[in-house]
C-alpha cells in the first residue's frame, strides 16, 4: 500500500506540482517582463528626461512610447475596452530650447491638461548660447490624472532640468505646482 501511495505522488502529484510553479513563474515573468519592457521603451523614446517607474505608477505597467509630431515622446497606456485590451494616449512630452533671450525667471505655465516648464540658462555663453529649456508635459486625453495633482508639473520640472543638464545649461526651478 506504501508503494502504490508512493508511485502515486511521484506519478501525478510531482508532475501538477511542477506545472503549477511553472504557470506561477510565467505570471511573474510576463507582469515584471511588461513592466521592463515598458521601463525600456520609456527611457528611449524620452531620451531618458523622464522617470519611467513615476510614468508606470500613474499609467501601469503596460505602457510604449514612441515619436509623434513636435512632441519628443507619446506614452501611451494600456487599457481594456469592450472586453478588448489596446492601447490609448497617455500624455506626451514637448522639449524646446532658445537661444533668444527669455523674458522672467525659470517658472511653470499651466493650462487646462497641461504644464510648461520653462528652465533659464544661468549662463549661456557655457551651454553654447543655449538661453533656455522649455518642456511642455500634457495629458492626451480626459481624465488620465484625475487624483494626481501636480503630476504633470512633475514631470515637466524633472524633464526640464535634465534637459538643460544635457545642453549644458546650468538652471534651477522652483518646485513643482501641486494643483
Amino acid at each position: 500500500m506504501s508503494r502504490s501511495r508512493g508511485r502515486w505522488l511521484l506519478g501525478v502529484g510531482l508532475p501538477v506540482v511542477l506545472v503549477a510553479a511553472g504557470v506561477a513563474g510565467w505570471f511573474v515573468y510576463d507582469r515584471y517582463g511588461d513592466r521592463a519592457r515598458s521601463r525600456s521603451e520609456i527611457t528611449t523614446a524620452c531620451r531618458g528626461l523622464v522617470d519611467p517607474d513615476v510614468v508606470m505608477r500613474v499609467g501601469g505597467n503596460t505602457m510604449d512610447a514612441g515619436p509623434a509630431g513636435a512632441q519628443l515622446c507619446v506614452l501611451r497606456r494600456a487599457v481594456t475596452f469592450e472586453g478588448q485590451q489596446e492601447m490609448r494616449e497617455f500624455l506626451s512630452l514637448t522639449v524646446t530650447s532658445s537661444k533668444d533671450a527669455e523674458p522672467g525667471d525659470s517658472r511653470f505655465e499651466q493650462g487646462p491638461r497641461s504644464v510648461t516648464a520653462i528652465a533659464k540658462c544661468a549662463d549661456p555663453t557655457a551651454s553654447g548660447a543655449v538661453t533656455s529649456v522649455r518642456v511642455t508635459a500634457a495629458a492626451e486625453s480626459d481624465g488620465v490624472l484625475r487624483g494626481e495633482p501636480g503630476f504633470l508639473a512633475g514631470l515637466a520640472r524633472e524633464a526640464a532640468l535634465r534637459a538643460a543638464t544635457e545642453a549644458g545649461c546650468a538652471a534651477t526651478l522652483p518646485p513643482a505646482p501641486t494643483s
